[in-house]
């Protein structure tokens, strides 16, 4: 039988970090074939079937600061998952004011407002037959109109926005982008050329229990910018990030699961191809790339919805 994930992909990361250090991994990517090889060297009860996501489990989870190797936390060095071309995982040192491999920069907190949502737009079947999944947490924020929400109530853009759509949901990308959306607004100070603005609306979307990945935002952010590239008619000007997560906040003495959404702010076209956009597989500007939330809400749905809190 096999144990858990947890107890036993440590082993398996800490002999990776190892051959790091002894210099067999000379940028730090490890990719598919040595992680399989790792597997089968430290007798880890883990299927090596799906390499790519062997990192996944790790640092989308609340503990993934107790579970990362002791050696590694010395050494201050963490790791972000890497996408194509059998990459799988990047051992990187902490930044300067870093204290743990995973810190969570983007939680609710006291000043955070909640906004009441009604499920009645979905129907009482479905609301019975939801699932733990993101896909069905995508499905939520679709049918009841989150995004849009978010944008006309709480984005500092509201006063411009003109419409929101939604384009698809599950963009099999590398990473894969969970809904899409296409929102236009009138002229912001950072896009004067012309009258509307088109941006590109990518939504990462996490279970309870789970992190905002900021390189993985960084990663779709890249990835969206180019596939609209070659659009003309609107031309896409610029990308805004959200992630959308379930929380399980306190409300007078009661605890409840709510739908966290934050809003980052837009990246632009022209200051991403200069200053962020990578040049080759080494080039690693694309992680500095800020990521600053601009708005953020705790939406409550009711009548409870199966899956998410029922």
């Amino acid at each position: 039988m096999l144990k858990s994930k947890e107890s036993e992909k440590p082993k398996v990361i800490e002999h990776l970090y190892q051959k790091f250090r002894a210099g067999e991994i000379a940028d730090g990517v490890v990719r598919s074939d040595l992680v399989q090889d790792a597997i089968r060297v430290t007798g880890a009860e883990l299927g090596g079937a799906n390499p790519a996501n062997f990192l996944k489990d790790i640092v989308r989870s609340i503990n993934a600061n107790s579970i990362w190797p002791d050696a590694l936390k010395r050494d201050r060095f963490t790791a972000r998952q890497r996408y194509g071309d059998k990459r799988v995982l990047q051992f990187v040192g902490y930044s300067a004011e870093q204290e743990e491999p995973f810190p969570d920069h983007f939680a609710p907190d006291e000043k955070t407002p909640s906004h009441f949502v009604a499920s009645a737009p979905m129907s009482f079947v479905a609301r019975r037959l939801g699932r733990k999944e993101e896909s069905w947490l995508t499905q939520i924020v679709v049918n009841l109109r989150i995004v849009e929400s978010q944008l006309s109530i709480y984005s500092p853009l509201r006063s411009r926005l003109r419409d929101v759509t939604h384009l698809q949901t599950g963009m099999k990308t590398q990473p894969e982008i969970d809904a899409v959306f296409l929102a236009s607004f009138g002229a912001t100070p950072s896009l004067k050329s012309r009258t509307d603005v088109h941006m590109l609306i990518s939504c990462e979307a996490k279970q309870i229990n789970q992190r905002i990945l900021e390189d993985q935002i960084r990663e779709q952010v890249a990835k969206a910018m180019h596939i609209t590239k070659r659009i003309q008619t609107p031309e896409i000007d610029a990308v805004k990030p959200m992630a959308i997560t379930v929380k399980k906040i306190n409300f007078g003495g009661e605890a409840e699961n709510t739908v966290f959404v934050v809003e980052f702010d837009h990246l632009t076209r022209g200051d991403f191809e200069a200053k962020w956009q990578p040049e080759s597989e080494s080039d690693e500007r694309l992680y500095s790339m800020p990521l600053e939330a601009v708005s953020q809400t705790l939406y409550r749905i009711v009548p409870p919805v199966s899956g998410l809190n029922a």
